[in-house]
């Protein structure tokens, strides 16, 4: 089984200003037949777009309840193809495309990233289309599964709206991995390094000690937002942030602290 951690927090510039939290998560551990799955997904609407709160929310409920009505029906064999994650891709953009047309409004309104992991206990599946990024444990390191997606010109990536969403989204088939995190372009530059393009290896390893030894996950969520809101953080980044942590039980040992800054 899966302990999973996550949260999505306004950033202070959204507070000054008095905007939405833009950003979304959602995730489970679901368990059809003898294997237990991760389904976790996150995003980020677009700073542009009116309804990208709403469109970030329902990219993410759509996409896991796809991956876990899938899972259910056929077990390990619903991960095993990439193709399958590029489906379910294309089934979150058409919600997107029926939900705009019922608020009477330009798909692009709704416009978000999409950053999701499906893991098994003998495969596992990661896709991206946009900024942010997908970590997981290598060894005694952590690599990123894509690079964050930057477009042509400063501060634009692309959406799970884009037209060219068959071209930009990028699938990953991996061995099973125990620890894994998805966060939002806001946590981009205290996660990663840019000019290595490698992960902040320091920034991870508290969180997941602290989700791995904690008595309760759900007891880390205040401390959790805590640390996203501290001045730790804010120094760094004035955008909302999404964080999604999970670890497989019984994969290993950490010492119990509080989520924080390495």
């Amino acid at each position: 089984m899966w302990r999973l951690l996550q949260q999505s927090l306004e950033g202070t510039s959204h507070r000054r200003s008095a905007t939405p939290c833009q950003d979304s998560c959602a995730g489970t551990a679901t368990c059809p037949g003898q294997e237990s799955f991760l389904v976790v997904a996150c995003s980020d609407g677009a700073g542009s777009a009116g309804l990208s709160q709403e469109g970030s929310a329902l990219a993410c409920r759509r996409f896991v309840e796809l991956a876990c009505e899938a899972l259910e029906r056929e077990g390990p064999e619903a991960v095993r193809e990439p193709e399958r994650i590029r489906d379910w891709y294309r089934q979150v953009r058409q919600e997107l495309e029926a939900e705009a047309a019922r608020r009477e409004v330009p798909v692009r309104e709704l416009s978000c990233t999409l950053l999701t992991a499906v893991v098994g206990e003998q495969a596992a599946v990661f896709a991206q289309v946009g900024d942010g990024a997908i970590v997981v444990r290598e060894g005694e390191g952590y690599v990123p599964v894509f690079w964050p997606q930057a477009g042509e010109y400063a501060n634009t990536t692309w959406f799970v709206t884009s037209p060219d969403l068959e071209q930009v989204l990028q699938v990953s088939s991996r061995e099973p991995v125990d620890e894994v995190a998805l966060f939002t372009d806001g946590l981009q530059m205290l996660a990663l390094h840019f000019a290595s393009r490698s992960v902040h290896r320091p920034f991870f390893e508290p969180l997941f000690t602290a989700l791995r030894g904690a008595a309760h996950p759900e007891d880390l969520v205040v401390p959790l937002r805590s640390f996203l809101d501290s001045p730790a953080v804010n120094e760094r980044t004035d955008d909302d942030k999404t964080l999604v942590l999970a670890v497989r039980e019984g994969s290993g040992a950490g010492r119990a602290s509080s989520p924080g800054p390495g």
